[in-house]
């Protein structure tokens, strides 16, 4: 029995735990002045989810404690899980004190109500309990106590710290006296048994197995997880950073390592090595086995539970498409087929759309195949691939369906079809070989032979010069009952009439002669036609050869039949020739030319440059300013009249006063010929000039009028635009006002008046802006 004095001492140079020297009864009571119910009583059960919380929160720190002082992990874990009562005791969750040690932790405690043996008897006292910042240090002031021992004997725990099992170490806390229950042993041994906690005691791993693999991940459980140089706790293992850097980051894993913790995979993100990562902290995606064509049909009738995938379930890169339950009781056509780690799919589309791959487990698959349509044809075709056919009595797949013969006893043998059936596996024919009956054929056995679109007679000419890869037919190539001729080779650089043209879905074909005499059927490819002349009429025109870079000259439109190659068209550049015919094809417009009274050939209109034609040219004298310069140019001749030079630019000319003295008019617009200052400059075109009006006629007049429309108008020293007139005011001074006309004049514009008031000369204003003129 431990006494007062006995417990002063104690409590003030060492560490005291409430269960020292307490017998069962007095100890549970104390126990449970901490805590509540008597852990040490409790039934133990499986650790649940908020208890397993409890071991991962605490299981750091009691490693970190047995690393150094080498105290075993689950008898600290077992201590603080019967003394804190998982954490909720009211020191627990107070101070942060999982053991209950008396005192205080750099100056800070809290108060809590306990039992002592006071006289003989037990009373409640408030006592003063270590408050700890965290379980860290609540963990470490344990842990010190036992490495410590007591003031009297500082080695009384030693065997405790020195047991390299629990069951050791649980015997001898309880024979060092740590607690006078005699059942406290055994309820460590239990807890730790129960909640595996010796695991916790392997503080340095070492790796059971190892292997390359390769393979895919995402990171999506990064919480409480961190990235390692090796395997977690492995010995020399250093820490990367943590695992949250990678959340939700496709890996690519390189390696896997088994320990007595877990299973642990290296990693590369973005191609680099990373490092190691619990598999807990994984979603690992399957590898497929196998992916393979498999043709099938089945219904969806179990689909509860089921999702369909862009890729088999848990595949890498597969995304949710739907639940199976939208196609739930559909007959479905089964494509593909793989396997993973987790089970086969398929892959199935409905009414031929591809809609994803699901479990097989969903599925009632059909031995045999369905129609899905069926209808009467009348085609021709060849049984050209035969390896792997054979013909049915029905369609293959399809219930009750025999073998006749295979493909290969009618190799390439003309059929005729009359039927045609689609079923899961493919599309097949019925066929029959002279009238006979054979039975049921995959179409992809059979060339069909193609169906005339046209055929029509046409009249053109052309050359053979494509000769490569064709042939010549008695028919269009590949229509029912044509044969060979020959090689197009035979014919290469021919000139030949071509009278048939015909259009199959494979191209387009021409029948031809050569010498008068049909020879057969040939791809239009083979052919460069002759242009047809739309017309060929006489001209009578000049131009000189200026763009001769990729012209020649011809002895008829270039591309025309029987044309011919006379010389290039450098050889007469910048000749001035006389063009004597004009002919259009579909590729453009010729021009006959001769050069010095002689008929040299054809030639493109592109190449010449043609002169302009005066339509006339006559004397018109007029005076104006040269105004609008930008773009044009001053001639020694109206613009494109043979034997033009340029003067100069317009612009040396801007704003001068000229004085029109001809007028030419082109097909390419009018051009006035002009002078400054009485010196003929050249020609230029008219839409440069301000031409000033002509008066036709000036008179003397004694007239009086109303100057009633005044807005609008202007008074002018002259009549308005002759040369020479400025303005001297507005009519809208005068309005309404009654004034002499003193000189009438007719301008190319209008009629104007001179007017006067009370004797003066005002101005010309025009004739429209006066009434009652009398």
């Amino acid at each position: 029995m431990i006494n007062k004095k006995w417990m002063k001492i104690v409590m003030i140079p060492i560490l005291v735990v409430p269960m020292y020297g307490l017998t069962t009864n007095i100890g549970s009571e104390l126990q449970n002045s901490l805590t509540g119910k008597n852990s040490f009583e409790k039934d133990v059960k499986a650790a649940t989810t908020e208890q397993q919380a409890f071991i991962n929160k605490l299981a750091p720190a009691a490693q970190a404690s047995q690393e150094k002082y080498k105290l075993l992990s689950s008898i600290t874990l077992a201590q603080g899980i019967l003394e804190s009562n998982w954490g909720k005791s009211g020191l627990a969750t107070k101070g942060n004190n999982l053991f209950g040690i008396k005192g205080k932790y750099n100056g800070q405690s809290v108060i809590m109500q306990t039992s002592e043996y006071v006289n003989g008897q037990w009373i409640k006292v408030n006592a003063e309990f270590r408050k700890y910042p965290s379980w860290n240090e609540s963990v470490t002031d344990h842990t010190l106590l036992l490495v410590n021992g007591t003031s009297w004997n500082k080695d009384l725990y030693k065997k405790v710290i020195n047991a390299t099992d629990y069951k050791t170490a649980a015997t001898e806390l309880q024979k060092a006296g740590y607690a006078t229950d005699p059942n406290y042993a055994s309820s460590l041994i239990r807890v730790i048994e129960t909640y595996d906690l010796d695991k916790y005691d392997v503080v340095y791993d070492k790796i059971l197995s190892q292997k390359t693999i390769s393979g895919k991940a995402t990171v999506t459980k990064p919480t409480g997880n961190a990235v390692w140089t090796m395997p977690y706790k492995v010995k020399g293992v250093t820490l990367v950073g943590s695992a949250s850097n990678y959340a939700n980051k496709d890996i690519d894993l390189v390696s896997m390592a088994t320990t007595q913790r877990g299973t642990y995979y290296q990693f590369k993100y973005n191609g680099k090595l990373t490092g190691w990562i619990d598999g807990r902290a994984l979603t690992i995606y399957d590898k497929v086995n196998y992916d393979k064509v498999y043709v099938g049909r089945a219904k969806i009738t179990s689909p509860v539970s089921n999702g369909i995938w862009s890729k088999p379930y848990n595949v890498y890169g597969r995304e949710f498409i739907t639940n199976a339950t939208t196609y739930a009781q559909q007959e479905i056509k089964l494509l593909r087929e793989a396997q993973t780690a987790k089970g086969t799919y398929y892959q199935f589309s409905i009414n031929n759309k591809t809609i994803g791959w699901i479990d097989k487990r969903a599925l009632t698959i059909y031995p045999y195949d369905s129609i899905v349509s069926s209808k009467n044809v009348n085609l021709n075709g060849q049984i050209t691939n035969v390896v792997g056919n054979g013909i049915w009595s029905k369609a293959y797949k399809l219930e009750g369906t025999t073998s006749v013969a295979p493909a290969s006893k009618y190799a390439n043998m003309d059929v005729a079809i009359s039927q045609q059936i689609e079923t899961q596996h493919g599309i097949y024919y019925y066929i029959s070989i002279n009238g006979r009956a054979i039975g049921w054929l995959d179409k992809k056995a059979i060339t069909l032979y193609d169906v005339e679109e046209y055929n029509k007679t046409v009249s053109l000419d052309g050359t053979i010069k494509n000769v490569k890869g064709n042939a010549i037919w008695t028919a269009p190539y590949r229509t029912v009952g044509t044969k060979l001729v020959g090689p197009a080779e035979t014919y290469l650089n021919k000139d030949v009439q071509i009278i048939r043209e015909a259009k199959t879905p494979r191209g387009t074909y021409y029948q031809f002669k050569s010498g008068g005499k049909v020879i057969g059927w040939l791809d239009k490819k083979a052919f460069e036609l002759y242009d047809s002349v739309t017309y060929n009429k006489a001209v009578n025109m000049e131009a000189v050869i200026e763009n001769v870079e990729g012209n020649a000259i011809w002895t008829a439109p270039y591309k025309s039949v029987g044309v011919k190659l006379i010389t290039s068209a450098g050889t007469y550049k910048n000749k001035t020739v006389k063009l004597t015919r004009e002919a259009q094809t579909s590729r453009g417009t010729y021009y006959e030319f001769s050069y010095n009274g002689k008929v040299i050939g054809w030639l493109d209109k592109k190449a010449f440059k043609f002169y302009s034609t005066l339509e006339y040219d006559q004397a018109y004298v007029r005076d104006a300013m040269i105004t609008n310069v930008s773009g044009h140019t001053v001639w020694s001749l109206p613009y494109q009249l043979y034997g033009i030079k340029s003067v100069g630019s317009a612009s040396n000319y801007a704003n001068k006063q000229a004085k029109i003295t001809r007028r030419a008019k082109t097909e390419k617009g009018i051009y006035y010929q002009f002078s400054i200052n009485g010196k003929n400059v050249g020609w230029l075109d008219e839409r440069a000039f301000d031409v000033y009006d002509a008066i036709e006629y000036n008179n003397v007049i004694n007239k009086s009028a109303l100057l009633s429309n005044p807005v609008g108008n202007g008074i002018w020293t002259e009549p308005y635009r002759v040369i020479g007139t400025k303005n001297v005011g507005q009519a809208t001074a005068y309005a309404n006002k009654t004034v002499q006309l003193v000189r009438e004049a007719k301008t190319t514009r209008a009629t104007y008046y001179q007017m006067s008031l009370n004797g003066k000369i005002i101005g010309w204003v025009d004739a429209r802006a006066f009434t009652n003129v009398k």
